[in-house]
């Protein structure tokens, strides 16, 4: 069974993802049909400068199947759905580990007076030498202003303030 010179061009584009513009561009590059096959690519220049499809006879005698690339495998559905242990011992496995975690959790609990311990701790003011630092910067303010006046380096009144001590 012959197949047509269009419906085998078009099954061997589909089969590089190309185009016939994308494949004709490199037809320049070749000056026989052999030549154009063994590259890979299906248009050649005769000597008259015109593009021609790069086909032999034979090509066009093979079956249309032949021709046509071949269908990707479909993709697996995943794993089967039955159970891989029976439902007892799942179901008794998921009640102990319930069993556990709420066992860690009543060990976290905290009472009343240890949440307010807690929060009044973080709302005090950190420890440190933030009021320290703001005397020190307040009485030597100019000598950290920039020199566009435009802020201060702060970078430099820490180093002086560390230094300082």
């Amino acid at each position: 069974m012959a197949v047509s010179l269009t419906k085998y061009l078009n099954s061997k584009l589909k089969a590089m993802g190309k185009t016939a513009a994308q494949a004709k561009k490199n037809a320049s590059k070749y000056k026989s049909i052999s030549a154009a096959k063994t590259a890979g690519s299906l248009y050649y220049t005769n000597k008259d400068g015109k593009v021609m499809a790069a086909v032999f006879a034979e090509d066009l005698k093979k079956p249309i199947a032949a021709i046509k690339p071949p269908k990707k495998p479909s993709q697996s559905r995943g794993p089967t759905t039955r159970p891989t242990m029976p439902n007892r011992q799942k179901k008794y496995l998921e009640r102990k580990e319930k069993a556990e975690l709420e066992g860690l959790n009543k060990e976290k609990r905290m009472t009343g007076a240890e949440i307010t311990e807690a929060v009044l701790n973080a709302i005090k003011k950190p420890k440190g030498q933030s009021a320290a630092f703001n005397a020190f910067f307040k009485k030597n303010k100019a000598k950290f202003k920039n020199e566009n006046n435009k802020g201060y380096n702060m970078r430099e009144a820490m180093k002086a303030f560390n230094k300082q001590k």
